[in-house]
């Protein structure tokens, strides 16, 4: 039975492919269940039926200008006894990676005045890999922080494992980072400032000095972070494993509906 009451907060972002743009969350955001989906992550047996995001509509009259944001419901399910999840899951590893899409619009059905910003749209300095100390940026809204502009928190954070390192044979990486609830879902950005491209041997003309930037991928949760004085490291999943579930197109189950809370 849905009931309309709001369950939980989270962060998500948008995600252009093809002709498609979806929304990319975390699947406990979904679920409400950790990522082996045998334990819930609140008290309660209720999970969500959609989401509630905003948009920025611009004023006809002067369309590059960013105007009031509106409500948009997400619908997380194709039918009204919640049997038929919308999203889409990892094709290889499921809900072990805590990752979903979920499909938000097709490209030709978003009108002039909505202004969408798909994370795969800027432009960002691909050339250059993430290394082990690089910054990042977590961008999200920590306890539901949300002033009259509606721009997320950019909490910092530094890569505190190997990028190429595939850890538990998962695609994640460890950040060390303090974060805190409201942020599962957002997006990662590095940035690194000085001399980039340059190999300490010979210069070879495609170097650049100044700041580069990058999409990472997923924030999805934090490890360590029971007790104040624990060490806690963030989880990020790999940029990879957006195009590896929308490729998939391996929809969700529902078996989480009937866990215990056990």
């Amino acid at each position: 039975m849905e009931t309309g009451n709001l369950l939980s907060t989270g962060t998500g972002f948008l995600y252009e492919f093809q002709d498609e743009i979806f929304m990319i969350t975390t699947g406990h955001n979904v679920t409400g269940m950790d990522p082996t989906q045998t334990k819930r992550l609140s008290r309660s047996a209720a999970f969500p039926s959609k989401l509630l995001t905003r948009v920025r509509r611009s004023p006809q009259k002067h369309p590059n200008l960013l105007g009031i944001s509106e409500y948009v419901k997400i619908d997380l399910y194709a039918d009204n006894e919640f049997t038929q999840p919308l999203w889409y899951i990892h094709p290889e590893k499921k809900y072990l990676i805590d990752v979903v899409s979920i499909p938000f619009a097709k490209k030709h059905e978003i009108k002039d005045d909505i202004k969408l910003f798909p994370i795969n749209n800027y432009n960002f300095d691909t050339d250059f890999d993430l290394e082990i100390a690089d910054d990042v940026f977590i961008l999200g809204y920590p306890f539901d922080i949300i002033d009259d502009t509606e721009l997320p928190i950019w909490k910092r954070g530094t890569i505190a494992s190997e990028p190429f390192v595939e850890l538990d044979n998962l695609p994640i990486i460890y950040v060390d980072t303090a974060t805190r609830s409201g942020m599962s879902g957002s997006p990662v950005l590095m940035r690194r400032t000085g001399l980039h491209g340059y190999d300490g041997k010979q210069m070879k003309g495609k170097e650049i000095i100044g700041t580069i930037q990058n999409f990472v991928g997923i924030y999805s949760g934090r490890i360590g972070a029971d007790k104040e004085f624990e060490a806690q490291l963030g989880i990020i999943w790999k940029e990879k494993v957006i195009e590896e579930i929308i490729k998939g197109r391996v929809r969700g189950d529902i078996e989480f509906q009937n866990k215990s809370l056990d």
